[in-house]
């Protein structure tokens, strides 16, 4: 990089290394409402007088009671009027204030030139207003009717100066809207963060449904769903591109430039081509940035899924109430052993006998590592055996629990829908009656996934009954095996 073109370096031509000094104190919320007030409070002439500038500072400082001064800013003085006055030597000091004298007895102060772009940039980071989100369509419409005139581009209808001021004013249209996507990003953020917040799911659904479908920042997407300011956009950026495209536009802005600025016209050439870059750029990045909230949104929509489930599931009422409960039961029984628990009303523990480990038993177990599995594959027969090869491959086949197996078992023992058989019903005697089974009850999940094979069925295991006294579930007896009782039924 150019040391010419070095931010840095043209910034500090400009003002010196102590300009933004006061924005790095802990008082420098002072110091931004203090130049707030001048700007609003001065004249048309930008100017105010000597003692109302100091009255608006003492203002401020009631304003800020804690603020954190420095010893050179009057944290030892007691004074309101004394520590103004040191704020007031500050601004100065600073290149915010400029004095101006007209006599012993007039006095004003200026707000520099060069302090009024900082107070313009804090105030747009401030902004928080909805009314600047609504314009963002008239933005982007101002920015497609300017493109579409005939010969909006077009260096044989436009002097050089009307070409450079033309695409001076689409740069900073495009730039505002550019802004205020950004503005809109940074409420779905917020949104995000609140949402983070929640305290419980009435609030994490309000938010989500209520909430953010209402929130300001559906203006502008609402702005590009709506107004089908996207495919005119596209349009707007190849009118941009043909003038990239065309040297003699590109000639006709870089005269323009080289009056404007005073520039040599090899230098004004390259700042027109990047000028137009920058243009269709700027074109082509808002569709970009909304794809980008489109996805911002969506992670919005999961942020919520997750945080209901959270609170609803994992965080349910149920452990709330037991902790409720443990926490009164500790704060009315406090000081008591559990043997004397035994003999309050309604305390009839389960278990009153406590035991505390120590010692190696309270060590954490050795974790035990799992053996190897043997996943080699079986070695294949020789190329010239083929017929060993097909049996091999038939007899593997044989084996496989697949969908189809699954069907086949259903569509032999409940050929109608509704229709239901218990494991003590079934008959099966071979080991492909046994794959079969074991091919339902694998499936059950999956089952009617596949367009093809719309047949759908249910497993309902005794277990769910009697899973409390295992003894009481009864066994059948399939194939050799003993297995669970269980009712099929087939759904669909």
């Amino acid at each position: 990089m150019d040391r010419a073109t070095k931010l840095s370096d043209r910034l500090a031509s400009i003002v010196d290394g102590g300009f933004f000094r006061p924005l790095a104190r802990p008082s420098a919320p002072i110091y931004m409402d203090c130049a707030d007030r001048l700007a609003q409070s001065a004249d048309d002439g930008g100017q105010l007088s000597h003692n109302d500038t100091l009255l608006l500072i003492r203002e401020v400082l009631a304003l800020h009671p804690r603020a954190q001064l420095g010893d050179d800013e009057g944290a030892h003085l007691t004074d309101l009027r004394q520590r103004a006055g040191q704020i007031f030597n500050k601004l100065l000091e600073a290149g915010w204030l400029q004095e101006r004298t007209v006599s012993l007895d007039e006095r004003w102060v200026l707000l520099t030139p060069r302090v009024r772009p900082l107070i313009r940039l804090l105030r747009e980071i401030a902004e928080d207003n909805v009314a600047e989100l609504k314009d963002f369509a008239a933005t982007l419409r101002s920015i497609c009717q300017t493109l579409f005139l005939d010969g909006a581009l077009d260096p044989a209808h436009l002097t050089p100066e009307e070409f450079r001021q033309t695409v001076k004013e689409l740069l900073d249209r495009v730039e505002r809207a550019a802004e205020q996507m950004h503005s809109v990003e940074a409420l779905i953020l917020r949104h995000e963060d609140r949402q983070r917040a929640s305290v419980n799911a009435s609030e994490t659904l309000n938010r989500l449904l209520v909430e953010f479908h209402a929130g300001e920042h559906m203006v502008c997407y609402d702005a590009l769903q709506e107004g089908g300011l996207i495919p005119r956009l596209r349009q707007a950026r190849a009118v941009v591109q043909d003038a990239l495209a065309n040297p003699f536009a590109k000639q006709r802005l870089a005269d323009g430039l080289a009056k404007h600025r005073g520039i040599d016209p090899t230098d004004a050439y390259i700042e027109a081509e990047k000028l137009l870059r920058k243009l269709e750029s700027g074109l082509a990045a808002i569709p970009t940035k909304q794809r980008l909230i489109d996805g911002r949104m969506a992670d919005f929509s999961r942020l919520s899924a997750q945080r209901y489930r959270y609170q609803t599931e994992i965080r349910g009422r149920r452990p709330e109430q037991v902790k409720t409960y443990l926490n009164t039961a500790d704060s009315i029984h406090a000081g008591q052993s559990f043997a004397e628990l035994r003999r309050e009303p309604g305390m009839a523990l389960l278990c009153p006998d406590v035991a505390f480990f120590f010692g190696q038993d309270s060590l954490a177990p050795v974790r035990r590592i799992r053996p190897r599995v043997d996943l080699s594959v079986i070695e294949p027969p020789p190329a010239d055996d083929v017929s060993q090869a097909q049996d091999m491959i038939r007899h593997l086949n044989l084996n496989l629990i697949t969908p189809q197996r699954a069907v086949r078992f259903m569509e032999k023992h409940l050929p109608k829908i509704g229709a239901s058989i218990s494991s003590a019903e079934l008959s099966l005697h071979t080991e492909d009656d046994l794959f079969d089974l074991l091919a339902v009850l694998a499936f059950e999940r999956a089952n009617g996934s596949a367009p093809h094979h719309p047949l759908r069925w249910e497993v309902k295991p005794a277990r769910t009954n009697d899973g409390v006294e295992p003894a009481k579930i009864p066994v059948d007896r399939l194939a050799g095996r003993r297995v669970e009782r269980f009712i099929l039924e087939r759904i669909a």
